[in-house]
């Protein structure tokens, strides 16, 4: 359980290649959650090709519990290779 203040933007990572073409992607954004964007990070010393964390930046509108459903895919592809699930309590 990730807990977070109600209306401030929190973050959640999730280990991530986008070079072999898988992302995660929020399945779809409960009411009283907003997606404020997403972005990718390696380490400095990376090298091409090596993962890095895929970072969702979120907000909650109100106080209460949430479930976040992450999959991991090829957007042309239907079917995840994983899926997450991360409950949000929001404070």
């Amino acid at each position: 359980m990730l807990t977070v203040a109600a209306g401030a933007p929190f973050d959640v990572e999730l280990g991530s290649g986008p070079t072999t073409g898988y992302m995660w992607q929020l399945e779809s954004v409960p009411a009283g959650v907003q997606l404020l964007g997403t972005d990718f990070s390696q380490a400095p010393n990376a090298a091409i090709g090596d993962g890095g964390t895929q970072v969702f930046h979120l907000k909650t509108e109100h106080a209460g519990r949430f479930e976040l459903h992450f999959e991991l895919k090829r957007r042309w592809e239907a079917t995840p290779i994983q899926t997450r699930q991360i409950d949000v309590e929001s404070r």
